[in-house]
């Protein structure tokens, strides 16, 4: 009789070490839920922090955003897939042979940092520098093909227009239009 006893308590703990088994599957299953989860609202913090910092990088933020006068540049068709930073070198590169830059602007979206597809640039005037810089029309660029034409041509240099900037752009265009408004 202790011999079926201990066989019976001895089959009882491997049921129970078993059941335990049993429920131990769904435990780590819902460890792994709680560890994705957690993941999860970590990669959305991180992005949330980045796009916080992006709007932090107004296109209106940089010394770069005034400027425009009578003699001023515009250029687009350029590959806009990069950021403002290789954009702008891009073109100082590309520009340089005209003459000493002084400016160059690439416009962005301050909510997404990318490029409007559009830039201004200025030349220190000494003579030739605005013509050279518009016979680059229809030159390539990264296997793109600029169009190269006077800013004061264009509507972008007056205005923004669909622009979905942010709240330091908006603040900014206003103070610019009271501005022209008072004139």
């Amino acid at each position: 009789m202790q011999s079926k006893l201990k066989r019976c308590s001895a089959s009882s703990s491997s049921h129970a070490e078993a059941a335990a088994e049993a429920t131990d599957p769904l435990q780590k299953e819902r460890e792994l839920d709680d560890l994705e989860t957690e993941v999860d609202s970590r990669k959305k913090r991180k992005q949330e922090e980045e796009t916080t910092e992006k709007k932090k990088k107004c296109c209106f933020g940089t010394k770069d955003a005034e400027g425009n006068n009578e003699h001023t540049i515009f250029v687009t068709g350029f590959d806009n897939s990069g950021s403002r930073d290789e954009i702008r070198s891009a073109l100082a590169k590309h520009f340089s042979s005209c003459g000493e830059l002084t400016r160059v602007f690439v416009h962005i979206e301050c909510e997404t940092g990318v490029s409007r597809g559009y830039a201004f640039i200025n030349l220190k005037k000494r003579g030739g520098e605005i013509e050279a810089a518009l016979s680059l029309n229809g030159s390539d660029l990264g296997g793109h093909k600029l169009l190269v034409t006077m800013a004061r041509l264009r509507d972008e240099y007056y205005g923004h227009f669909n622009f979905k900037g942010c709240e330091i752009c908006y603040a900014i265009l206003a103070a610019v239009f009271m501005l022209q408004s008072d004139c």
